[in-house]
């Protein structure tokens, strides 16, 4: 029975490292978020890009838009 339970020892240690390295993944991914856990500020977008608005007469004629 002892030889038994030695040859089952690796595996239900590579188990136990496996659920509690499970564990502490989903504990990261499901906990609440920082401050910073936002990426895409508004402050971050300027209103001088090019894709502003595609009918702006500085932006110039568009080839895959339709008028109505």
């Amino acid at each position: 029975m002892l030889a038994d339970l030695e040859a089952l020892t690796p595996p239900l240690n590579m188990a136990a490292a496996f659920l509690i390295g499970l564990a502490l993944f989903l504990r990261r991914q499901m906990g609440p978020r920082g401050e910073h856990a936002d990426d895409g500020d508004e402050g971050d977008i300027t209103g001088g890009t090019s894709n502003d608005d595609p009918g702006d007469a500085a932006h110039g004629p568009s080839t895959d838009q339709h008028k109505v």
